[in-house]
């Protein structure tokens, strides 16, 4: 096991971002400090040739300009909240809108936009990096100074993220990493003939603002990934919610509570590379990349397109405080917010 830290760049803030390189036998991975972004994991094909299998950028200015989110953590909040607006105990809170109306992701100078603090850790079995970061009180509009800490732990063939929140008062947190993955390897093809495996018989509906409205049965219908499936046939589909987003996947998929074993499973035929996803979390956002093509050149030059990659977005329910507000969970200075994420890669 083998850690190493490299100067990856000055942000135009003239900040100083670093770059931390974790290597074992199974995985190499790149993880920066601005936004904690995972930015590069080389895993084996079949074959056991090493190759990127997530999407990245060249510098840290393509992160600050035009990153969708490439790799990063997201919050105080994942996804959209409605009309950019919370109540907690009576109060509303006006947040931040930059997704038309909604808020997205945690506003205009979220989480995936900020310098984290950062220290390389070390166990026996492990190698990682500490990310740490202190949120104002209504920054964002959000209530309460948070104390933020993602940890990322490489161990044998599985990259462990774990996320703990604290705060002074009552507030609503909902973090997630925004990992684009594609598991052709440095980006050979698209991820529409990957197949996807999902522990879920429900996936919510959303309008087209990408809001959700309403829960609803995955059968019959394409996002029906009970069984393995490529991808291609849903993408493709005509079904009105996978044209509402653009032809794709852009939904949150309620997982089974009493699945056993993985939330997702995402395997490429040709490579014979495997994900596989665990979380603690009860739902799951599936972006298919389905705006990509905006996004302008990778980090090896070649143009992003539409698919290229998919995002695993494990959270808690989306919008919960407007949608479902029965399930909301608040977090104060005795109710600390905590989240476990495993992406463990093997070979078919």
């Amino acid at each position: 096991m083998e850690i190493s830290v490299t100067n990856w760049g000055i942000t135009k803030n003239n900040e100083n971002v670093k770059c931390y390189i974790l290597k074992n036998e199974f995985l190499e991975v790149e993880i920066l400090n601005y936004g904690g972004v995972i930015r590069k994991i080389s895993s084996p094909d079949k074959n056991g040739k090493m190759e990127n299998v997530v999407l990245n950028l060249s510098n840290i200015a393509d992160y600050e300009e035009r990153s969708p989110y490439f790799g990063a953590i997201v919050g105080r909040n994942a996804g959209r909240i409605a009309n950019g607006c919370i109540t907690i105990n009576g109060i509303k809170y006006s947040l931040a809108k930059n997704s038309g109306e909604n808020n997205l992701h945690g506003g205009i100078d979220n989480f995936s936009h900020k310098i984290w603090d950062s220290k390389e850790i070390k166990g026996e079995n492990f190698i990682g990096v500490e990310l740490s970061l202190k949120s104002p009180h209504l920054e964002e509009g959000f209530p309460g100074n948070i104390w933020a800490t993602v940890t990322y732990k490489l161990i044998d063939n599985e990259l462990v993220i774990e996320y703990n929140a604290t705060s002074d008062m009552d507030t609503y947190l909902n973090l997630t990493n925004h990992t684009y993955f594609n598991l052709s390897g440095d980006f050979k093809r698209d991820v529409s003939d990957e197949y996807l495996t999902l522990a879920c018989k429900e996936f919510i509906a959303v309008d087209e603002t990408t809001l959700p409205i309403k829960v609803t049965s995955v059968e019959g219908t394409p996002f029906d990934f009970q069984k393995s499936k490529e991808l291609a046939p849903a993408l493709n589909s005509d079904h009105e919610q996978i044209v509402i987003v653009n032809h794709g996947l852009d939904h949150p998929f309620i997982l089974d509570e009493t699945r056993e074993g993985s939330a997702a499973i995402l395997e490429d035929k040709v490579s014979g590379r495997k994900l596989e996803v665990y979380t603690d979390q009860p739902a799951v956002v599936i972006y298919s990349g389905n705006y990509l093509y905006e996004i302008g050149k990778l980090s090896d030059g070649s143009d992003c397109k539409k698919h290229m990659g998919i995002c695993f977005e494990t959270q808690d329910y989306p919008n919960v405080l407007n949608f479902m507000p029965e399930k909301a969970k608040i977090y104060n200075s005795s109710k600390a917010y905590s989240q476990k994420t495993v992406f463990k890669f093997t070979t078919i």
